[in-house]
């Protein structure tokens, strides 16, 4: 028995392949699928959709699909059926821990001298994390050895059980994966630039000699802290030898360039004659076409004049129609006001993020939405094993998962209840004839048995006291027991994420209408302690009363700093935070060392609810005069 382990990005491709790849052959030589754990069978699109759902739970790893080939010696034909083959598949899996993830095995009948089977397996685990792949070379020969052993199959030719063994240090181990490495790699690497790239994605490190002259001399490899020639990993892996491989992958690649040119010319020869052809073609159809017209031209004169009016009649009725139509919905549709059509084009974008923003909350509620939709169908325990399944890891659906496992026990509880009651049923009506003999201990048991049957007839029957627990706790069980067993499922809004809620066009557009912006420019002269400072103040204090404030540094040629307060406020803030803004502004623009640069229009808008608490204070108190100042620390 002999493996090949290939790592891909695309279950698709691989599954089509090994799932559907034989359709065209006889039933008995298409492929056939001895196990699915995690994924469906039912066909291959569901299968690759089940893996790459399973891929989400760690959607950086690019190198997911996880694939190895099993081929059994022809000698051990005779004692290989599928049960027998899937023991080996499934050892196989555990041995290379992939039993934590998401497999199939499907084996092949199209080769009857080749008896095989294919894994494939998701690398991403159950629990998100990745299955190493490292080593698998290793490992896999170590695995096929103990299978080998365990179900007494025929070892490879040349490679007997006794002589399958582990390189015999770290160092060989080094050499053994520098070389299969090298050997990959060289199949395709055009230069030796690619050829290192390759390597070290493979995390080898490679080391050029060269002379006095700059000239390359040699090379040599390392891996996890060991070091070899070239040579010394093989004779073809020389300097000399790579550079010999290279230039036949270059000679290759040429040759194979050249092949497709020299059939892209053919083919763009043989179009443009077909092409000719075609044109000539075409040129005796219209020359034909031209005689039959001049020869039916006098026939249908007349009536091709009187199509064409008719023509254009009903061409003049469908215009003056849609023209109605364009002026009806345009009556209907009220044109947008001013400041809507002015904010129109951001909006279209806020509303364009607000929807990406939301994408990902839409997709978990759709699959809330199935979650619900699949327990509706199919509404018991076997159910929610199967949702509980699918919501492994997903930390965002811990209530839900507590809500199904609630749903279960009470469901467990009320099946107790019904064995604690009605389940006895039988029992009680055989203790309840009583007997001739014991008459004590059997009127005890018998007297007993008839009350607690009472409890199952009379369903309106009133629970016996505190001094009777043994019948307490019957009457309660039945009381229980006689109710439906409690549902299962659940209402998948209850569940849902919350979307970000967004405004409609006329909220957007007041409240972009409503915003202002300003500059306040604060010289900090050099030398100045007063005036250091100043301008982080005036920040703080801005901010504290409800302005976004932002600050950028320059300095002016006498070294002096210079910072510009960008001050962001909104008309439709609470006006007390208006008018403190507006206070500390104006303070601002009366003071040396400060330059307040805005609008006049926006600055007489924020001084008007403090112009109007002062004219209202004003004419309650004619005779009195407040007084604001602002002190600096």
């Amino acid at each position: 028995m002999i493996s090949r382990t290939s790592i891909g990005r695309s279950f698709g491709g691989v599954v089509r392949y090994q799932f559907e790849g034989r359709k065209e052959q006889p039933s008995d030589k298409q492929a056939e699928v001895l196990a699915a754990v995690g994924v469906r069978s039912d066909s291959a699109a569901h299968m690759s959709a089940d893996f790459n759902r399973g891929r989400q739970l760690n959607p950086n790893l690019g190198q997911a699909v996880w694939h190895t080939s099993l081929s059994f010696n022809p000698d051990d034909a005779a004692k290989l059926d599928s049960a027998k083959m899937l023991a080996i598949a499934e050892g196989y899996v555990q041995k290379m821990g992939l039993d934590k993830t998401q497999y199939a095995i499907i084996r092949h009948h199209d080769q009857s001298d080749n008896q095989h089977l294919h894994i494939i397996a998701n690398r991403v685990g159950d629990d998100g994390q990745t299955i190493k792949d490292g080593h698998n070379f290793y490992h896999s020969k170590k695995a096929l050895k103990e299978l080998i052993q365990e179900h007494g199959l025929t070892p490879p030719q040349g490679l007997r059980v006794d002589r399958q063994h582990a390189p015999s240090d770290k160092a060989e181990l080094a050499k053994y994966e520098i070389k299969q490495a090298l050997h990959q790699a060289l199949a395709t690497a055009p230069d030796r630039p690619a050829l290192l790239a390759t390597l070290r994605a493979e995390k080898i490190s490679a080391h050029e000699f060269t002379n006095k002259a700059g000239t390359v001399t040699g090379i040599s490899f390392e891996k996890d802290g060991h070091a070899f020639k070239g040579s010394a990993v093989a004779r073809a892996y020389s300097l000399a030898g790579l550079d010999k491989q290279l230039a036949a992958n270059q000679e290759r690649q040429q040759a194979e360039q050249a092949r497709q040119v020299a059939a892209q010319e053919a083919a763009a020869q043989q179009l443009r004659q077909v092409a000719v052809e075609l044109a000539h073609r075409q040129a005796a159809e219209r020359q034909a076409a031209q005689v039959a017209q001049q020869q039916e031209a006098a026939r249908q004169a007349a009536q091709v004049a009187q199509r064409q009016e008719a023509d254009r009649q009903a061409a003049q009725l469908a215009q003056r129609q849609a023209a109605e139509r364009q002026a009806a919905e345009a009556a209907k549709v009220p044109a947008l006001p001013a400041v809507e059509r002015k904010w129109q084009p951001a909006y279209q974008q806020y509303a364009a993020e607000l929807a990406q923003q939301n994408a990902p909350v839409q997709a978990y509620n759709k699959i809330i939405d199935s979650y619900s939709q699949y327990l509706k169908a199919k509404p018991n325990e076997e159910g929610i094993q199967d949702v509980v399944k699918l919501m492994k890891g997903d930390s965002s659906t811990a209530t839900l998962r507590a809500e199904l496992d609630r749903q279960v026990a009470a469901r467990a509880m009320h099946a107790n209840q019904w064995a604690d009651s009605y389940g006895q049923q039988a029992a009680l009506q055989e203790q309840a004839k009583g007997g001739f003999w014991g008459k004590w201990v059997k009127r005890e048991a018998t007297q007993l048995a008839e009350e607690k049957l009472k409890f199952l007839t009379d369903k309106d029957r009133p629970l016996p006291g505190l001094l009777e627990p043994d019948l307490l706790a019957f009457a309660r069980a039945a009381k229980a027991a006689d109710q439906p067993a409690p549902p299962i499922g659940f209402e998948a809004r209850a569940y849902y994420q919350p979307e970000q809620g967004g405004l409609n066009l006329t909220a957007y557009a007041a409240k972009r209408e409503a915003e202002r912006q300003l500059v306040v420019r604060v010289q900090e002269p050099v030398g100045d302690i007063q005036a250091a400072g100043r301008a982080e103040a005036l920040q703080r204090s801005l901010t504290s009363k409800g302005a976004t404030v932002s600050a950028s540094t320059t300095a002016d040629a006498q070294g002096n700093r210079v910072i510009d307060l960008t001050v962001q406020y909104s008309v439709q803030q609470p006006r007390s935070e208006v008018k403190e803004i507006s206070l500390m502004l104006d303070w601002a623009a009366e003071r040396p060392g400060y330059q307040v640069q805005e609008q006049k229009a926006d600055r007489a808008q924020r001084q008007a609810p403090g112009q109007q608490d002062a004219q209202r204070e004003q004419a309650r108190t004619p005779d009195k005069s407040q007084g604001m100042g602002f002190s600096r620390r």
